[in-house]
């Protein structure tokens, strides 16, 4: 098809309107539609969307309540197998209401339940997920029937609830495509559907049934790469059949099968996959289509009664810190006035900053940043829904510890936006989409619906406070505190505001106690009540200028609330610290005297850098209140930095002005070591194994060249390597290689077993701490809970990230703070690559075949999963 074609089809489908109907804006909350005398809540009126809490679920992995629909005679079913059906199913759904509503959660959102394939013969994988369609207007018969639905969404619109679907506009199951290149002079040569795909050959729906290659249903030509924008609108993601957006016909049928959902089933809202593949102009279409026949889908639910009828797409993009790119693209599917497209974003940049900030430890100046651009850029903030991981990527809780996670969940249930839970979460899971339930993939043999666990309990207390305070679903929001400094981990603090009443949210994002000292815009002696708290434990009284100032435990939180009708009560502390030192703004490079004055009698003092308690810096005051102290410059990192520094009197909780200076430290002893690696040596250590066949696999594994300098606290690590792609926009700016990064640490026990990768440690070498990065994870890990299959616990540490794609370089930035080292000196460092799988969260798996997007060559079960590794370095 030419793109002249493809351009008629999409004014087509833009011109082709109808009769003009009833706008949705005059929508008055009935139903137009006759009430089903067996399902007769079908049809309710949308809610409040700002004070909802979203449980996500993917039936098949989550609970099996009909077991005799399991095994659908493809060879599809199999709970061993990630890649099959495990069972779960929608009466499963049913079953678990009472639990999924006692975690405070009052919708559910399912991966999508229409007919899909079993079986991909290709990737050899079943549509177990949803997202591979053969009729878009049929219930997966692994799931269940349309009655089960119709019970389902009922059921819920009993208990106050209310029901998502998934939906997928851009494309249906891997039918067809091309082996060999595509020639638009005779776009049927080499074009083939595959053999073995079960149940169906191609779909079974009209006009999707039309997909041979000069039907115009489909845009058959090409893969999405990302050299420019028009290729991700008109070509395939992930080899699916990509549809003709364009063509009016497709539209017409897409509208009809989803507003059909609405009508028979009673959706109150869509959450819309791989949106940013569709064009801009089909989502106006989809949703505000004044065609008569078939309306676009706000028509639809606006005639069952539901005048706010949700809408929330899938943009698949991060940004950079201190960057908006990833903000721009994404809410750019908003639409304009004029017009409109979907009514929210899920907010991607946002959740990948949570993991950096929470997870990883990196400056909490980067959420600052974030949130300040969620407020500016979501269109409506407080119906963006807000979460910390999903089914398509690394569960939060496989990097970062529970303390991290519980800081996570705290944020997005205090921030403007709809929480999005997904299924697991509330049970602390680690791998993307094991199952809940005994007998399904990834379960362990357990169910895992135990309502009493702690983070079960956790998250139902976060819900209550959330539903009893509007100050968290209506409020303003101001940052307070970060830290935007080389060691920027530590506080984060932000304020709601609602009518007359003021919520305050305060984190410790590091593992060591921190120094607290913030506005709160409140009178002195008001009294902030503590809702929740982690390490602590006592209500808050703001100061005699309208700060508060505390010392935070490691990963401490906070969520307190202030009442305007709360009677406040005098405070008397008069004493005042001063720094005289010009230090705000300038840089040094060698040790820094420190004067000042405190009020007269206060004699105990610390010299607070960078917030960090632990290693504060105790002097004194003489009688009349002058001090002076060493700021020790020399002892920081190499290179140019930015810290803080402060002088805190303990004895009377009173802080100076914190303030923010740059170094730039040239070491005395500077380690340089550079390691040749040899070419094409990424086959495994016995030179057997095979890369995955998959064309994007480009030896990206094989490590050329190492170069290691450390100076100070700063250790800069540097692979080259043969060729560093980013297939599809990876977070961290590379694909298709991963890295474990193991430091053994003088005088430390340590452990030769390398979990996850099935391999010892080179003799000599016991790791203390380990780095696994890869394009969408970057983890920091310690020894504590190690075992074959178990990391270690998160802890902060994580390398900075600089990918060089143009000189095919990866460097990771270490700081030996967190290594609690004052430098580097006899330090050992061992790395391995191999790849692992973003989605699911897990190593590729080696076989003894070569596949699409598994190693082959060997015995995954027994055999390291190691492409390439680096000799032992040692650091003198």
């Amino acid at each position: 098809m030419t793109f002249k074609k493809q351009h008629y089809y999409l004014l087509s489908c833009l011109l082709v309107t109808g009769q003009v109907m009833a706008s949705p804006s005059h929508c008055n909350n009935l139903s137009t539609v006759p009430v089903d005398s067996k399902y007769p809540s079908l049809h309710v009126a949308s809610p409040d969307w700002r004070e909802q809490i979203i449980y996500m679920v993917m039936p098949d992995r989550f609970y099996d309540g009909d077991p005799s629909n399991n095994d659908q005679g493809a060879n599809e079913y199999g709970p061993t197998d990630k890649q099959k059906y495990s069972g779960g199913d929608l009466q499963g759904v049913i079953d678990k209401l009472a639990y999924i509503k006692g975690l405070g959660a009052t919708a559910i959102w399912t991966t999508p339940v229409v007919a899909n394939i079993w079986w991909d013969s290709k990737l050899n994988m079943s549509g177990y997920h949803g997202y591979w369609a053969r009729h878009f207007k049929q219930v997966d018969e692994h799931l269940g029937t349309l009655d089960t639905y119709k019970a389902l969404s009922n059921a819920l619109h009993q208990n106050g609830m209310y029901i998502i679907q998934d939906v997928v506009a851009n494309h249906t199951g891997n039918f067809c495509g091309y082996e060999g290149e595509y020639n638009p002079a005779d776009p049927t040569k080499n074009f083939k559907c595959w053999l073995g795909t079960k149940p169906t050959l191609a779909p079974t729906q009209t006009p999707f049934d039309r997909n041979g290659p000069t039907e115009g249903i489909y845009h058959w030509h090409c893969s999405i790469t990302t050299d420019a924008a028009s290729k991700e609108e008109l070509c395939e993601f992930a080899e699916l059949d990509d549809l003709n957006t364009e063509n009016p016909l497709v539209c017409q049928a897409l509208r009809d099968s989803y507003g059909w959902w609405i009508k028979t089933v009673g959706i109150d809202g869509f959450r819309l996959d791989t949106a940013k593949y569709v064009p801009h102009d089909f989502w106006n279409n989809f949703f505000y289509s004044k065609d008569a026949k078939v309306p676009g889908i706000n028509y639809v639910a606006a005639a069952t009664g539901r005048c706010d009828f949700l809408s929330f797409g899938e943009v698949y993009e991060s940004s950079k810190p201190f960057d908006d790119a990833g903000e721009q693209q994404v809410f750019s599917y908003l639409g304009t006035d004029d017009k409109p497209e979907i009514k929210s974003m899920l907010q991607f940049p946002l959740a990948y900053t949570i993991k950096r900030v929470f997870a990883e430890g990196k400056p909490t100046a980067y959420l600052g940043y974030r949130l300040n651009k969620h407020i500016e850029l979501s269109g409506n903030p407080s119906i963006t829904p807000v979460f910390i991981d999903n089914h398509d990527q690394a569960r939060f809780a496989s990097k970062g510890s529970r303390a991290a996670l519980k800081q996570a969940l705290t944020f997005i249930m205090t921030i403007p936006g709809i929480p999005v839970i997904w299924q697991g979460t509330e049970q602390a899971l680690t791998e993307t989409r094991a199952s809940m339930f005994a007998n399904g993939y990834g379960s362990g043999g357990v169910d895992h619906f135990d309502t009493q666990s702690e983070m079960y309990q956790f998250i139902k207390k976060l819900a209550e406070i959330r539903k009893s305070h509007r100050v968290f679903t209506r409020g303003s929001l101001k940052v307070l505190a970060d830290k935007s400094i080389t060691r920027g981990v530590g506080v984060f603090a932000y304020q709601r505001q609602y009518e007359n009443t003021t919520a305050i949210v305060v984190f410790n994002t590091s593992e060591q106690a921190t120094l607290l000292d913030t506005e709160t815009g409140l009178p002195s002696g008001s009294k902030l009540k503590l809702l929740m708290g982690e390490g602590m434990n006592d209500d808050i009284v703001v100061n005699k200028d309208g700060r508060f100032s505390a010392e935070l435990p490691a990963r401490a939180i906070m969520v307190l609330i202030h009442d305007g009708d709360t009677a406040p009560f005098e405070t008397s502390n008069n004493v005042k610290i001063t720094v005289t030192t010009p230090i705000e703004g300038n840089t040094f490079t060698e040790d820094v005297v420190l004067n000042g004055t405190v009020t007269a009698g206060v004699s105990d003092l610390k010299l607070v850098v960078d917030g960090f308690l632990e290693r504060a810096i105790d002097f004194n005051a003489d009688a009349d209140g002058n001090w002076q102290v060493v700021l020790p410059v020399s002892e920081f990192g190499m290179g140019e930095e930015t810290h803080t520094v402060s002088v805190y009197a303990p004895k009377k909780g009173v802080v100076s002005n914190r303030l923010t200076f740059s170094t730039n430290v040239v070491p005395d002893n500077v380690i340089e070591i550079s390691l040749t690696d040899p070419v094409g040596d990424d086959r495994g250590l016995q030179g057997t194994y095979q890369y995955p066949t998959d064309k994007s696999f480009t030896n990206q594994m094989d490590i050329r060249q190492v170069e290691v300098t450390a100076g100070n606290t700063t250790l800069d690590i540097t692979f080259t390597m043969p060729v560093v792609t980013d297939g599809w926009s990876p977070p961290n700016q590379f694909d298709h290689v991963s890295f474990n990064v193991y430091f053994d640490l003088p005088n430390q026990k340590g452990l030769s077993v390398l979990p996850k990768i099935k391999a010892t440690a080179p003799d000599g070498f016991k790791w203390d701490y380990s780095n696994v990065v890869y394009s969408g994870g970057n983890s920091f890990h310690s020894t504590e809970h190690v075992d074959a299959e178990n990391l270690g616990k998160p802890v902060n540490g994580a390398a900075d990230i600089r990918v060089d794609q143009e000189n095919r370089t990866i460097l990771f930035r270490y700081d030996a703070f967190y290594f609690g080292l004052e430098n580097w000196e006899g330090v050992k460092v061992y790395a391995t690559t191999w790849d692992i799988d973003s989605i699911e969260n897990v190593y590729r798996p080696l076989k003894r075949e070569a596949g699409q997007y598994h190693f082959g060559g060997g015995n995954g079960s027994v055999e390291p999963l190691i492409a390439d590794d680096i000799e032992v370095i040692t650091l003198r």
